[in-house]
């Protein structure tokens, strides 16, 4: 019973909150200037400590063929030997060097991904957290599947904090944001199945960001 008033009560001071409009008590506030303080270091820098304070894995990449010698090295110290990427142009890359991977995922069978190459929508400095939509995915469930996800990022996609992250993805799409956003932070893994398929395997899982700085050519 007594939950049940105190309950009211506070329903009671929320409908007349709405009714009742009160002077706005920080008439100055500033809503337009950067949450963060200034800092004089470069994005990948501020992004790379953000996101390893997450406990996420940071790899700074020169170029296509770095990107390549990175990946492998990667691979071999975690142990990633079966690596799925099903996004065309990251695909037709791999294919270029002869990288072993499957480019097809089936969301019936392909439960359990042991590390799965995607590409992003950008990289937001500040927080260190990565923003992916269902149209740069191709396939949003595999996040699901995968137990260690790999993103191939660009020095264009790195910005410094989320508004910045909006603007950019509204003039990546007509003025318009995606129907739905998926962001990650740091070693976040994607969803408590993914937690239980990475035990089950005796490893922690894993996101890594494979940083390009410089272009990548025609296939990406």
């Amino acid at each position: 019973m007594e939950e049940s008033t105190t309950r009211e009560k506070i329903l009671k001071k929320v409908r007349n909150a709405l009714i009742s409009k009160t002077v706005h008590p920080y008439p100055q506030i500033d809503m337009d200037s950067s949450l963060y303080p200034t800092q004089d270091l470069p994005l990948e820098v501020i992004f790379a400590e953000n996101f390893s304070q997450q406990k996420g894995e940071f790899v700074l990449c020169n170029d296509r063929i770095e990107l390549m010698e990175s990946l492998l090295l990667v691979c071999d110290t975690h142990g990633f030997k079966d690596v799925v990427c099903i996004d065309r142009h990251l695909s037709a890359f791999f294919d270029d060097f002869e990288f072993p991977h499957q480019s097809v995922f089936e969301v019936e069978t392909d439960v359990s991904l042991q590390a799965v190459i995607v590409p992003c929508e950008c990289l937001i400095a500040q927080s260190g957290g990565i923003i992916f939509s269902p149209k740069i995915l191709t396939d949003q469930k595999i996040l699901e599947a995968a137990q260690n996800v790999i993103v191939v990022a660009h020095t264009y996609q790195l910005l410094p904090e989320l508004n910045d992250g909006m603007q950019y993805l509204r003039s990546q799409n007509s003025n318009q944001l995606p129907e739905s956003l998926i962001v990650v932070n740091g070693n976040a893994l994607f969803n408590t199945n993914t937690v239980e398929k990475a035990e089950a395997n005796g490893t922690t899982g894993k996101t890594i960001v494979m940083f390009v700085q410089h272009d990548m050519g025609e296939n990406e």
